[in-house]
């Protein structure tokens, strides 16, 4: 990776988790509405320019979904190809990257969630509420320790609904099983049973799409987004001409345009899709060009620092602050547009306190747990090695004569590398 892309990508990360921040405390308290004719002018320019601003969340979680597959499916398609792919590290530093920030996360959810239905401002909240999109998913949303367990597991919104109400989580099912999907693809060449794990994975997808009882069309999504992550990991792991990445992006985004223009391909996909390879694009472009962060734009990096705790936590967090002062203030003013930035600044403060309790740890955590799996593997030698069976086969008294013997007389192959 060139020295100057980090900085770059730490930018995306940054305004891509403030881009979400800023779409969900938009709906929460706007539900996605800008005022209408009646209101003074100022005041339509002025919100129907922040809802032009703020209103591509999902967008934003697509070029999350690029990223990843940059930094983490990438990695493993060249590592794989050299031979150096283990499913240990691999799954043990996606594991503590994850479960270091979701497992506090849900308990902030948990805690955020049933303190806001217990308010007196939840029905008032309700009930300016009702048509919002993921009504049920947020109203109705499951606080049981099975459902805790469901979303630990990374099966929300394949057989359960996200956790109390952290209509956020979505994104993390996608990104867990990408993550497997892709160590399962890269490794079914030379472990055949891997096969079975692809399969496994895919009749999750069938069952996500199944229960989608709003018709959403949440299986075949997992499969859409699969592939916009798959052009993230492609980026980094191909090493081609220029001219070909050319070609390959034009022919990529004529293919779109057409099957959009013929009403083959959905107007929503249409646009993450080019999202997606714009993003990759992007990527590969600062690649090539190495050219630097302008120092002015450095601030961002302090921001994906913790981008995970924001994502994570902020939903409940602006849930809580909506419900208990703004239930029912979802008028257009100025005052309520600066309620929504005081919103958005606890969100960003409360995720920071997170980052420093919890997600900056996450190297700590990742070097105890590589520790603690190669004392394990040291040990599994140790008992497996052949002089230990020898030890273990031998009459009682060879065992007592070999306790006497020098240290030197053992042979040194049976020292574990």
């Amino acid at each position: 990776m060139p020295p100057n892309l980090p900085d770059w990508l730490d930018l995306a990360r940054g305004l891509a988790v403030v881009e979400v921040l800023a779409f969900h405390s938009y709906q929460l308290m706007f539900q996605e509405q800008v005022p209408g004719a009646s209101y003074d002018a100022s005041v339509v320019f002025v919100y129907s320019a922040l809802w032009a601003l703020s209103a591509h969340g999902i967008a934003a979680v697509v070029v999350f979904f690029v990223l990843s597959g940059y930094l983490v499916g990438g990695p493993a398609l060249v590592r794989a190809k050299n031979g150096g792919l283990s499913a240990i590290d691999y799954f043990s530093a996606r594991a503590v990257r994850l479960y270091v920030v979701v497992i506090p996360a849900l308990v902030i959810s948990f805690f955020a969630y049933v303190s806001a239905r217990h308010m007196g401002g939840w029905q008032a909240f309700v009930a300016s509420h009702y048509d919002f999109f993921l009504a049920t998913g947020l109203f109705s949303a499951s606080v049981s320790p099975a459902s805790a367990i469901c979303n630990g597991l990374f099966l929300q919104t394949i057989t359960c609904s996200t956790y109390a109400g952290n209509l956020a989580l979505w994104s993390l099912s996608n990104e867990f099983w990408y993550y497997v999907l892709i160590f399962a693809l890269v490794s079914v060449r030379k472990t055949p049973s891997m096969a079975l794990l692809i399969v496994g994975i895919f009749v999750l997808f069938v069952i996500a799409e199944k229960s989608d009882v709003r018709g959403t069309h949440t299986g075949l999504k997992f499969i859409f987004y699969f592939l916009i992550w798959c052009s993230g990991a492609l980026v980094y792991a191909i090493v081609a001409p220029v001219l070909a990445w050319l070609f390959g992006f034009l022919i990529c985004l004529g293919g779109i345009y057409i099957l959009s223009i013929k009403g083959l391909l959905a107007s929503w996909a249409a646009y993450y899709l080019t999202i997606g390879l714009l993003t990759a694009a992007a990527i590969l472009s600062l690649e090539i060009t190495e050219i630097s962060l302008p120092s002015s734009l450095r601030f961002t990096k302090e921001i994906a620092k913790f981008s995970f705790s924001i994502y994570a936590i902020h939903y409940p967090i602006l849930l809580l602050l909506n419900v208990m002062a703004a239930s029912d203030h979802n008028e257009f003013t100025f005052a309520s547009l600066g309620l929504d930035a005081v919103f958005m600044l606890c969100a960003l403060s409360v995720s920071f306190i997170f980052y420093l309790l919890f997600e900056s740890h996450t190297l700590a955590v990742r070097t105890w747990v590589r520790n603690i799996t190669k004392r394990g593997a040291r040990a599994s030698y140790d008992v497996l090695r052949p002089a230990a069976v020898l030890e273990i086969v031998r009459p009682h008294h060879s065992i007592a004569d070999d306790q006497v013997k020098p240290v030197t007389e053992h042979g040194a192959s049976v020292v574990p590398p």
